[in-house]
């Protein structure tokens, strides 16, 4: 998926002790999760966006990268996405949640876009696939 090169975050990449963005979120037995919320532009699909960013960490590594973005660009992200997507995976409401979600996994990186309000909704890239929709896609196959 090639719109995933234009995000300035990769997932996998580490924790940076010295990042004063970052909030510790909550605290597990190994595991830590922060959050860093960041206004920027970020340039998609040919378009430049702005956004408030979050980026989440769990054992020092980034694990999902959510970017909120306007509701009235929602469908050209679905549509855009579903253009890099194969035709037998495109992204599709996600039967798992209650919530307005999109949802596909490709190539070891999930992506959801979330309706969050009449306003806004979330594009979520994360290396953490829903498992319940992972093992309905592999039964399929």
């Amino acid at each position: 998926m090639n719109f995933i090169n234009n995000i300035p975050y990769k997932l996998g990449s580490f924790f940076e002790e010295n990042n004063i963005d970052l909030e510790l979120r909550k605290e597990f037995n190994a595991t830590k999760l922060y959050s860093s919320y960041r206004y920027s532009e970020i340039h998609l699909f040919g378009k430049t966006f702005e956004s408030v960013c979050y980026l989440w960490f769990m054992d020092n590594k980034l694990v999902n990268i959510e970017y909120r973005f306007h509701k009235k660009h929602m469908q050209l992200f679905i549509n855009s996405i579903n253009e890099e997507l194969p035709k037998n995976n495109p992204l599709d409401k996600d039967p798992f949640v209650k919530e307005y979600q999109y949802y596909v996994f490709q190539d070891g990186v999930a992506i959801h876009i979330i309706n969050l309000d009449r306003n806004f909704f979330l594009l979520r890239v994360s290396n953490m696939p829903s498992l319940p929709r992972i093992k309905k896609q592999l039964n399929q196959q």
